[in-house]
């Protein structure tokens, strides 16, 4: 019969045949202690006591490492006195129902359970709350290259139709394959045994290159672009297909790198000299580069259209699309003033840079509202409330205020006093722990159109000191995300001289900061202020604007003279916005008359109904 007992949780001995190999990313441990520090452990581990009286864990290790991790002296566990093989079936199954393990420690268990175990493929079902069709799934990893194995467990690997033309392929071609992916990337190691690494770029691995490559599909001849000296440029031997109908070219090949490369080659150097280079995204849909736009086949042949091509990742056939400028384009080099677009220098950190950033400030974030949950001054909490209101990610139906497209918000406006230059303007325990539970909740520094907070948690970050909660942020996997300029600057910032190669100059800042703290101004969160600032300002330009224009109350005012009908005003109105009308020797008035619009169908029948439309009115 299990009991309940309290121990420390760094006695606890960990089960050498824990399904699950690893507890997840720092980010996740940091959750599950804060999380625990906050409430507790819910449900206590389950663990069975050894012979020499040791207790070891069945169930519970990443609860166990979270306790440890949140500096929880004691926790409650339970010892149950079940069997070895209970054990590993209770572990497998609590992995899989609570917290995914990665697909191949899922994979490694099933196998243990079948094989050392002698559990069914129903047993192992029922037990893991999975169907058969799943587990069938799970069997292609027995056909994967381990370092694919890695980079899934990562969640770095390929799609399912990936997975399945790469596990049809042998292992000896898988592992040739990914050798000549990373042939000229891993220095004197063996590229075949390879591993992606978490901090690798997340396109460290072309997966649809790789399925591509080891998919046995035939590229012919006949669809290609490029011709025999191309072909023999990139070493493209061709082979006849014997069952192909009789008068045509029925040469293919199965290097699809190679007959990549040669399609490019011809997209880059042989395409017709008036051309375009299409982009594809990776369904193969040709998108029109800055400047012009495509036109479909159905449109009138313009004059000045030019023809695009570009190469479809999925078939790697070369596509053609009628495009044509932009009207703003034209309009803009007619009146001569375009220049010329200088070349766009690469931003200092990417959009993977970014979003690393982003990740990490909310951590930092929500670790420093935990620290005030007990301490916080209830003012600093009601503006931080106010303020999370007014979050990318908040969206407020039914607000009394704003209803007028003119007119802000309640919201917009308390912002306006209390932060006009990105600092609160100053003037009790169970609602500050909900508040700060709240701004936890809703608050996040993620680069996310639709969810991300934006500028607003980062000045709660400001006003509760998040900037010291952020590590230090020079290491490899960040870093990397520097471009050679944006590297360049970090280091001068430091009083570094800068080096040949930006991985030199990693290095000499990693080693320059060494077990010190080094965070960039644009990973810090006091940077948002000077944006909001100048963000504020603008609202209230507009806002000023907008009061300089009539209001409606100004329109009562005038004599009824100036009105021909209610039918005429609507149709005015509609024609375009109330502009200024300044008379000869008069003072500046205002005229409801808009500017005469252009000649358009539109137009031409609008005016046909003001002429010939009769307003009866039914008394």
């Amino acid at each position: 019969m299990a009991e309940l007992r309290r121990v420390d949780p760094k006695t606890l001995v960990p089960n050498p045949n824990n399904p699950r190999s690893s507890i997840g990313s720092l980010e996740e441990l940091r959750k599950l202690a804060l999380n625990i520090r906050a409430i507790g452990i819910l449900h206590p581990p389950a663990v069975r006591e050894l012979e020499d009286g040791r207790l070891m864990i069945v169930a519970g290790h990443r609860r166990t490492e979270g306790a440890i991790y949140a500096g929880v002296p004691l926790i409650d566990v339970y010892v149950g006195d079940q069997s070895e093989d209970l054990d590993a079936l209770a572990a497998v199954s609590e992995n899989f129902v609570r917290l995914d393990m990665t697909e191949p420690e899922q994979w490694n268990s099933v196998t243990r359970l079948r094989e050392q175990l002698g559990y069914t493929d129903p047993q192992v079902c029922a037990a893991l709350m999975v169907t058969p069709s799943y587990l069938k799934r799970l069997s292609l990893l027995a056909k994967l290259h381990p370092p694919i194995l890695d980079a899934i467990a990562l969640g770095r690997g390929p799609d399912e139709r990936q997975r399945k033309i790469i596990a049809q392929a042998s292992l000896d071609e898988q592992r040739d394959a990914w050798a000549e992916m990373f042939s000229e990337s891993v220095g004197d190691d063996d590229p075949a045994e390879y591993r992606v690494k978490a901090e690798d770029p997340e396109d460290t691995v072309a997966w649809g290159a790789l399925a591509r490559n080891l998919e046995q599909k035939e590229w012919y001849a006949r669809d290609a672009r490029f011709g025999d000296e191309l072909a023999r440029k990139h070493n493209i031997v061709w082979m006849e297909d014997l069952f192909a109908e009789a008068n045509t070219d029925s040469r293919y090949t199965l290097d699809a790198t190679a007959y990549a490369a040669a399609q490019q080659d011809w997209l880059d150097n042989e395409r017709p000299e008036t051309s375009i280079v299409l982009t594809s995204d990776e369904y193969g849909y040709a998108r029109a580069p800055e400047g012009f736009i495509t036109m479909g086949t159905w449109m009138a042949t313009q004059e000045g259209e030019v023809m695009g091509y570009g190469l479809n990742p999925r078939t790697l056939k070369i596509v053609e699309e009628r495009c044509r400028p932009s009207v703003a384009f034209t309009q803009s080099h007619a009146n001569g003033s375009a220049e010329p677009e200088a070349p766009k220098e690469r931003p200092d950190v990417s959009g993977t840079g970014h979003k690393m950033i982003g990740e990490i400030r909310t951590v930092a974030l929500r670790e420093a509202l935990g620290e005030v949950a007990e301490t916080a001054d209830p003012w600093e909490l009601i503006a931080a409330l106010l303020l999370a209101l007014e979050a990318e990610n908040v969206r407020v139906h039914g607000d009394a205020s704003g209803n007028n497209w003119s007119e802000p918000t309640a919201r917009t406006l308390a912002m306006a006093d209390l932060f006009p230059e990105g600092s609160l303007v100053r003037d009790e325990t169970l609602i500050r722990r909900h508040a700060v539970a709240v701004l936890q909740s809703i608050l996040n520094c993620d680069v996310s159109m639709h969810s991300g907070s934006g500028l607003p948690a980062q000045l709660v970050g400001v006003l509760f000191g998040a900037d010291q909660k952020m590590p230090s942020m020079a290491f490899e996997a960040f870093l990397k995300c520097y471009s050679k300029p944006g590297i360049t600057k970090a280091v001068q910032t430091e009083g570094l001289a800068p080096q040949n190669t930006g991985k030199e100059m990693r290095a000499v800042l990693m080693n320059h900061v060494g077990e010190g703290h080094w965070l960039p101004e644009v990973a810090s969160f006091a940077q948002a202020q000077d944006v909001w600032t100048q963000k504020q300002k603008k609202k209230q330009a507009k806002i000023r604007e907008l009061e300089s224009m009539v209001d409606d109350e100004d329109l009562d005012e005038m004599p009824e003279d100036d009105f021909d009908g209610a039918a005429d005003d609507e149709a005015d109105l509609s024609n375009g916005p109330v502009v200024p009308v300044t008379e000869p020797d008069s003072e500046e008035s205002f005229s409801l008359q808009a500017p005469e619009p252009e000649p358009s169908e539109h137009n031409e029948a609008m005016q046909f109904m003001r002429d010939h439309l009769e307003i009866v009115v039914v008394a």
